[in-house]
């Protein structure tokens, strides 16, 4: 991992160094590890790497680009697609608008149903009443 990729990407989400170490799920206790990371003094495994880009919202790829340019591109790109992505939470929370909004449908279909078959039967000529 490149570290001053980490301090940027950290610098961005207007994180300490404490805050990603936190929301990462390192200890406190080693949260000082974090400036070693951004140093290059230490380098993180890689599931520590995919943690700290999930919590600064930037690829994973990101955070081993060597090239200034490229490692920007990365990001743009990353933004743009962001837009369309959900996470879980947000996924049920739609599926379960989804189940509501098909069960209003079907009362409301059902509610208009009842209200046509009474207009049409006090349309009725009473010899053709039920």
């Amino acid at each position: 991992m490149i570290g001053k990729r980490l301090k940027t990407a950290r610098k961005a989400a207007k994180m300490t160094q404490t805050e990603l170490a936190t929301r990462a799920g390192i200890d406190e206790l080693t949260a000082s590890r974090i400036s070693h990371y951004e140093t290059d003094t230490h380098s993180p495994n890689f599931q520590q790497a995919c943690r700290f880009a999930e919590v600064l919202g930037v690829p994973e790829c990101y955070l081993y680009c060597r090239d200034d340019v490229l490692a920007e591109q990365l990001l743009a790109i990353h933004k743009r697609h962001k837009r369309f992505r959900f996470n879980p939470g947000e996924i049920s929370e739609l599926e379960r608008a989804e189940v509501q909004l098909q069960a209003a449908a079907q009362t409301i279909h059902s509610l208009l149903n009842r209200r046509m078959d009474i207009l049409i039967s006090e349309d009725l000529p009473s010899s053709m009443k039920p």
